[in-house]
């Protein structure tokens, strides 16, 4: 996985672990009975050390566990992924359809509708695509078709 990837995912969990120390403080008050403060008396924090060290550790498990929530999820999700990889022989953008090659030299009809994307879906020749594999009433096809990235 590329470093802005996880960048990204360890942004988001920090952003959604800071104010839960905050959160947890207002349910305490609220529960304990002391729901008579006012907002200038929550709002007035006074800064120690052990509430300093208890932010840092309270946002740091929260972040932890939402990290490792979207990690283990995608990992799944890659398990779950029984496509195989393959390439394309020929694909006649005007007629919307062409053949794949599996890596055991089968080819396999693949039509743009099997193509994952938006707009205008097509493939070149020689991208190397991931793909499931069906049979059809005229022989095997591709679903699910999604392109790899090329690398430049």
């Amino acid at each position: 996985m590329k470093f802005k990837f996880w960048l990204v995912r360890v942004g988001i969990c920090l952003l959604v672990a800071l104010p839960v120390p905050f959160v947890i403080t207002a349910l305490l008050t609220l529960v304990t009975g002391v729901a008579e403060l006012t907002i200038v008396e929550l709002a007035d924090f006074s800064f120690t050390p052990a509430k300093g060290i208890a932010f840092v550790l309270i946002v740091a498990v929260v972040a932890l566990v939402s990290f490792l929530a979207i990690v283990i999820s995608q990992s799944e999700v890659l398990e779950e992924d029984d496509r195989e990889e393959g390439v394309v022989k020929w694909f006649n953008v005007s007629k919307g359809f062409g053949f794949l090659t599996r890596e055991d030299g089968e080819d396999v009809f693949v039509h743009f509708r099997s193509i994952r994307g938006r707009g205008h879906r097509s493939l070149q020749e020689g991208q190397r695509v991931l793909f499931g594999v069906v049979e059809s009433s005229k022989g095997l096809q591709a679903e699910d078709v999604t392109i790899l990235r090329q690398n430049h």
